[in-house]
Parts: structure tokens; C-alpha cells; sequence
């Protein structure tokens, strides 16, 4: 499973990121990290667009083999953390090619867990730009 972002669709109306961050922590939080990671991009041309990706659920995901107390695992297509297992080495940020993993200021990895399969990204988007395969 992926969450995939047609760009050409994407607004950069944020709407995913604030969609991410609410599913995954009450107003309380003054830390909250988003699953999302959002870019934009300008053009040579000046012509600017939007990049928004997430956890790409690698199929045998680097992540998982460089954790060394295996708090990263695959279940049901979805790469998950068990942020109590995790102790913060950053070894799977180094081991990920696409650069996804985020840590919080308690040195603990976050990252999309396609919130349980309906992800709140693709369920806000207005645009359509994200989907789920």
C-alpha cells in the first residue's frame, strides 16, 4: 500500500498535512510532526508546483531491516512503528532512500501508518490529487 499524490492535481492547499497531523494528536500537543512532507517547487520557467509525499510502504522496506530493535514492521501492506519500541538511533532515516522518516523532539521516529487504511490525506483532499494503492 501507497498513498500516491498526482501532483498535477495538488493545489497546495495543505489540507492533508493538517488532515495528518489532526488524526494523530489531540490539541494539547505541542509537538505534532506530520506523516506528510510538503514541498513546493519552482520551475525554471518560474512555474511553481506542489509536492506532497508520505511513507512510501516499501515492499521489503530498508527501514525494517536497518531498525535494530524491530519497532518497524509490515502489516497488511502499511510500514509501522512501534514508537515504544523505538529508541530514536535513526537508522532506518538513514536506510530509507526517500528520506520519510521524521523524529519528534523525544528522539522517537514518526512516520504515515495510513491511519489504520483510511487515510485521513486522502479523505480531505478536495482535489483528488491523493490516492490509496
Amino acid at each position: 500500500m501507497k498513498i500516491i499524490c498526482d501532483n498535477e492535481k495538488c493545489s497546495g492547499c495543505l489540507a492533508c498535512v493538517v488532515a495528518c497531523t489532526d488524526h494523530h494528536y489531540a490539541e494539547t500537543e505541542n509537538d505534532a510532526v506530520s506523516g506528510r512532507i510538503y514541498k513546493t517547487v519552482t520551475e525554471p520557467s518560474g512555474y511553481t508546483r506542489y509536492v506532497t509525499e508520505s511513507c512510501r510502504h516499501c515492499e521489503n522496506a530498508p527501514c525494517i531491516d536497518a531498525c535494530p530493535v524491530n519497532a518497524i514492521s509490515e502489516e497488511g501492506g502499511w510500514v509501522l512503528v512501534d514508537r515504544d519500541i523505538c529508541i530514536g538511533c535513526q537508522m532506518c532515516s538513514q536506510a530509507c532512500p526517500f528520506d520519510i522518516p521524521r523524529f519528534r523532539s523525544d528522539g522517537k521516529m514518526f512516520k504515515c501508518d495510513g491511519c489504520g487504511g483510511d487515510p485521513a490525506c486522502v479523505k480531505i483532499c478536495p482535489n483528488g490529487a491523493l490516492k490509496v494503492e
